[in-house]
């Protein structure tokens, strides 16, 4: 169904719709994964009609739709991966990167931040969007044409979680 609103470019109120379900989004961990799938392939596949500039939308939906589904989904990357033959891991992992890509720099380095923080704990189960992080810190950090300007004071430290 999804598809199709994506195909026909009538998404945007969907997406809008589906980004304002945080209570959903809360009570995502509770449930036992095999039975999220089916939501966890919904927020995916948003990610990606955003990243492929398939779904048009302003900013603060761009931003709810991360705010309320980016750790559920992350939660259920790992799974989906191992799980899914079918899963484009690939396409997923574009559609997240460019998602993150389309908002402030500001906030673009809070989420990517955190996502190589988790990356570097979780490997495998987190998608990898190494490409958008590196996006991300060439905008951030370097001046374009012209020799890289002294970056800010920014210390990245990994924390080792025991799971």
């Amino acid at each position: 169904m999804l598809d199709i609103l994506v195909e026909r470019q009538i998404a945007e109120e969907f997406l809008r719709t589906w980004a304002m379900q945080t209570e959903l989004a809360e009570m995502h961990c509770k449930v036992p994964a095999i039975h999220r799938y089916e939501v966890s392939r919904v927020t995916a596949r948003l990610f990606v009609g955003v990243g492929k500039g398939q779904i048009l939308v302003s900013k603060e939906a761009r931003c709810q739709l991360l705010s309320t589904w980016l750790e559920p989904f992350y939660e259920d990357f790992g799974w989906m991966r191992r799980a899914c033959k079918g899963l484009d891991r690939h396409l997923i992992e574009d559609g997240l990167a460019n998602t993150i890509l389309t908002l402030p720099l500001q906030m673009q380095q809070e989420i990517l931040l955190a996502w190589f923080n988790r990356f570097l704990n979780s490997g495998e189960d987190c998608p990898n969007i190494q490409r958008g992080f590196e996006v991300w810190w060439r905008r951030a950090f370097w001046k374009r044409n012209a020799e890289p300007e002294q970056p800010p004071r920014l210390r990245i430290t990994a924390v080792c979680e025991n799971s």
